[in-house]
Order: C-alpha cells, then sequence, then structure tokens
C-alpha cells in the first residue's frame, strides 16, 4: 500500500524521482518499505499509481548503494494496480495497516536508525505549528537539467519550481524533545500551491494552503501522523515525507480493540 509520494526532484541519472514508500502486505506483518528510484512522471499513465494504491512489482536490492534495510530497486516492466485502500471509515481501513508500524516519537525513530539503521517511520506529534517561507530558487545547474528534461519530454508537462516550503515545528511525546522543525515534501502539498494559485490567485493562496495542510488538519476530531524517511547520504538526517491524519475515534477504536478494552 502506498503511503508516501514526494515531489519530483530533478537527477542527472534518473531525470526526475520521487521518494516512494508505502507499506508491504505480502509477508504476514506489515512493514516499510521505500522504492527508488521512481521516475513517476515518465511512467506509462496506466501505471501512475496514487497513494493507498496496492501495487505488486518486482524488486531487488540495491547492495552497497544503498544500505537502508527498507530500500528496494522496482522493476516497473512488472508493475500492477492492484487495488486501493478506499477512505471509507474515516480512513479506519487505512489505520489497520499503518497502526502496527506507529512509532513513539521522531526521536524515537532516530535512536532506532542510530541501533538499527531504521530509515523510515512513523508517529504522532505531540504538538505542531505550521508556516509558509520562501523557497530557495534552484541553482543554475538544475535550472539547466528543467530544461533538457522539456527537451527530451516534450509531452510532459514541466516540472515547476514551488517558490514556498511548507514547514511543521512540532514536538515528540519524548520528554526530552529537543523540537524538531521538517519540510513538508508531499506531492500533493506542490500540486495544491498550483491548484489554489490557478483558482485564487496569488494574494490568497497562502491563507488557502494554511487552511488546507493546518487548520483542516489539525483538530480535535483527527489524530495527525507524520510519515519520515532519511536520506542515504546523511542517514541521521530525516526529511517529512507525508502527513496521515484518520478521525481520533478510529485511533482510539483500534487501540482498544487491540488491549481488549
Amino acid at each position: 500500500m502506498i503511503t508516501v509520494k514526494t515531489y519530483p526532484e530533478l537527477s542527472n541519472k534518473y531525470r526526475e524521482t520521487s521518494c516512494v514508500a508505502g507499506i508491504r502486505l505480502d509477508e504476514g506483518a506489515p512493514r516499510h518499505v521505500r522504492l527508488f528510484p521512481v521516475p513517476f512522471r515518465l511512467l506509462r499513465e496506466e501505471d501512475q499509481f496514487r497513494k493507498y494504491s496496492i501495487i505488486e512489482v518486482d524488486v531487488e536490492s540495491h547492495g552497497r548503494r544503498d544500505s537502508r534495510p527498507e530500500s528496494l530497486r522496482p522493476d516497473f516492466s512488472t508493475l500492477r494496480i492492484v487495488g486501493a485502500v478506499p477512505p471509507g471509515g474515516d480512513w479506519k481501513q487505512r489505520y489497520k495497516y499503518v497502526e502496527p508500524l506507529v512509532a513513539p516519537s521522531l526521536c524515537a525513530i532516530k535512536r532506532d536508525q542510530a541501533q538499527r539503521g531504521t530509515s523510515l517511520g512513523v508517529f504522532r506529534p505531540a504538538e505542531a505549528s505550521f508556516r509558509l517561507i520562501s523557497a530557495e530558487p534552484w541553482p543554475a545547474s538544475k535550472a539547466a537539467l528543467a530544461d533538457q528534461l522539456d527537451l527530451l519530454e516534450q509531452d510532459l508537462a514541466p516540472l515547476e519550481w514551488l517558490p514556498l516550503e511548507f514547514r511543521y515545528r512540532f514536538r515528540c511525546a519524548d520528554n526530552t524533545c529537543p523540537t524538531h522543525d521538517m519540510s513538508l515534501k508531499d506531492w500533493e502539498a506542490g500540486a495544491s500551491y498550483r491548484k489554489f494559485l490557478r483558482k485564487y490567485g496569488e494574494r490568497a493562496v497562502q491563507d488557502k494552503l494554511r487552511e488546507r495542510w493546518y487548520d483542516s488538519i489539525f483538530t480535535r476530531d483527527r489524530a495527525v501522523h507524520f510519515f519520515v524517511g532519511n536520506i542515504a547520504a546523511h542517514p541521521r538526517t530525516f526529511m517529512l515525507l507525508g502527513v496521515f491524519y484518520p478521525k481520533a475515534h478510529v485511533v482510539e477504536y483500534v487501540q482498544d480493540s487491540l488491549f481488549g478494552v
């Protein structure tokens, strides 16, 4: 089940690629998995899966190139989209797969990384705030890559630079949490910027983005979770990959069921 799909990054080797992560459902107990590289926009249209799609694909280890235990190289010639986990029941079905993997905190995930090499995780922040800040422009080398891709893939819409960063500042449930400040990499965040800019214009876009990514999510009736993953070259550095927000009563129901309450 796909849980994470980040906004595309330009790449010298792969032209452009996204970080895609999900939950393996074929081994009994669910576990995190990362698929890389994923040149998502270059896939055939019928292979462009959505979040919470269930896919089947042949994979292999990256070997020494990427030692993270969750990372696998997909063979997209074998990809099949076999279903999807719908949002019905206030995300109860989706949470059923996520719940066994929920860590106590980001601090705990980082400790696991130091001890066992863990590179993906999901947790509930104790409290969070949100802000939009100006993003750094693409350097000349990246802009040149974008121009090159435009020439090679003329049927593909140009990859747009996003002028805003979506940042969450939050505390973990750990008593010793130093507070974290992370930029959201979710594809849906970038897509919402473009959509709201067209619909509401420059003057209103930031208010609409705050409403979408904070006001409507961080409410008393939702249990917000963050999906995070680290960087292969800098394993202690984690990125905020996605936001997951089932209804709070669903989380309470599943937890009560597990403990026989």
